[in-house]
């Protein structure tokens, strides 16, 4: 069967990453296709261990000390390359295998000639000042967004979504702070004003996933079912954390059993964690562990609209949805990146919709979708829903209308078109398949059309790789 232009470019891509390969991997800025697919092949099993000392002055810079272990196949003579986009006065001390070596920074990599590597297992050690672009320290607090291949500018890391880790996360900061983190909290030593705070291992996520949030935060607990699904928050309005808080609990709770139910997979990371923060840029980030929140969004008052009740609701479930379709199964490449959204989106809408009359959820799609995708996907400009994404640092250039908006569209069509049992059972496998690893999108349409007999190739090449 055809499947479309983009699968022709990527052959034509595959066979010129080939050719450069054997000519020499260059290097270049951002974390290119080519580097990806390399290290892909050659990195395995990663791990990190990140110790940071944080001072309360967000004027301060943020020390850290860093482990990472990964097995290794060594290949030809190029240096490996380790993605930190910071400048080489932050690069304190590198350590291979235990021997020490002079820092080599170029073009936002770290290079670590061959000679210090093996095949199999291998420790490489940094001591290193944290960048603070992806930081967002403010007076008395911080948090991480590390979206898309932000996590290089504060520590030395392999910064691709289908290069998935475990992290260890220990955090000196002041006494009076709290934080929270991916995996749980194990430990608290509290000595001369500081506090250190030592959290387990977290499930195995991407590196922009990885996250913490640290500072002056009020916090709640709460558990829902034996896993810890506390809260940190800096609202101040005693009647808004009154009035919200159980309604943010129950929509969170009512999420999780809508998809829990609907991919039959149970919740899959080793806790909940809710940062709510007042600055934040977007509405939410998918953190498992430590989910981003906006403020305004979340604390409500005895007054809000029907439409702020509203966003409420979708956020909370557009985030939850997320723990499965993106944090669980990641996309291989940022050019899948739609793939996470449209889902989000997608079974946020079903999840509220399940809730109240099916006339409000249809007139809410239409509204919420329809004219925001026309506006973009009607001009001469349009692009299609899966695009060409050659270096990981243009990938901002991925989110708009088109996944946003249009994908739903797409995605509730794809469904009519097979029936929504199979449709169902067909993202149910494919979540099974990938669980803690990485697909694209070619992937679920191949289960999928083994759900139907329609012509999914052919569907697929008009909907989702071409424009308009």
């Amino acid at each position: 069967m055809k499947t479309g232009l983009l699968t022709s470019f990527f052959i034509i891509f595959s066979s010129c990453y080939s050719a450069q390969i054997k000519s020499g991997l260059k290097v270049e800025s951002g974390v290119s296709y080519e580097l990806a697919q390399f290290r892909k092949s050659t990195l395995s099993d990663i791990k990190y261990e990140l110790d940071l000392d944080i001072p309360e002055s967000k004027t301060e810079r943020i020390s850290g000390a860093e482990n990472i272990t990964f097995s290794y196949k060594k290949q030809g003579e190029l240096p490996l390359q380790i993605d930190f986009k910071e400048n080489a006065a932050s690069l304190l001390s590198v350590t291979v295998n235990g021997q020490i070596i002079k820092p080599v920074l170029d073009q936002e990599h770290i290079l670590i000639d061959q000679k210090y590597l093996k095949s199999g297992l291998n420790q490489i050690a940094f001591k290193f000042l944290a960048g603070n672009s992806a930081l967002n320290r403010r007076d008395g607090y911080l948090y991480t967004l590390f979206v898309p291949d932000r996590a290089r500018t504060m520590f030395p890391c392999f910064d691709q979504p289908n290069l998935k880790a475990n992290y260890s996360l220990t955090l000196t900061i002041p006494e009076k702070w709290n934080a929270m983190a991916n995996g749980k909290l194990k430990e608290t030593i509290v000595k001369q004003g500081r506090k250190k705070l030592s959290f387990a291992q977290s499930d195995l996520l991407p590196t922009y996933l990885f996250s913490f949030a640290a500072g002056d935060f009020k916090k709640f607990k709460e558990k829902i079912g034996d896993q810890d699904a506390g809260m940190l928050y800096r609202e101040t309005d005693s009647v808004k954390i009154k009035n919200s808080m159980d309604s943010i609990y129950n929509i969170y709770r009512n999420s999780l059993a809508y998809y829990e139910k609907w991919t039959g997979i149970s919740h899959p990371f080793q806790k909940h964690g809710l940062v709510v923060v007042p600055d934040f840029q977007f509405g939410g980030m998918e953190h498992p562990g430590a989910i981003l929140f906006q403020n305004s969004t979340l604390f409500l008052d005895k007054n809000a609209t029907q439409s702020q009740l509203n966003n409420r609701s979708n956020l909370l479930a557009h985030e939850v949805a997320h723990l499965w379709f993106g944090d669980m199964v990641t996309m291989d490449w940022f050019n899948d990146v739609w793939t996470k959204e449209v889902f989000a989106n997608f079974m946020a809408d079903k999840s509220t919709g399940a809730s109240s009359d099916k006339s409000i959820y249809d007139l809410k799609f239409l509204t919420t979708h329809f004219p925001a995708a026309y506006s973009v996907d009607r001009t001469i400009g349009a692009n299609p829903i899966r695009q060409i994404l050659d270096n990981l640092q243009n990938a901002g250039m991925m989110y708009g209308p088109i996944i946003y908006n249009k994908a739903p569209i797409m995605m509730r069509q794809l469904e009519l078109l097979i029936g929504e049992d199979n449709f169902r059972k067909g993202v149910s496998e494919y979540l099974k398949k990938y669980a803690y690893s990485n697909a694209t999108w070619p992937d679920l349409i191949k289960i999928l059309d083994s759900h139907t007999v329609e012509d999914l190739q052919s569907w697929n090449k008009v909907w989702v790789n071409e424009p308009g």
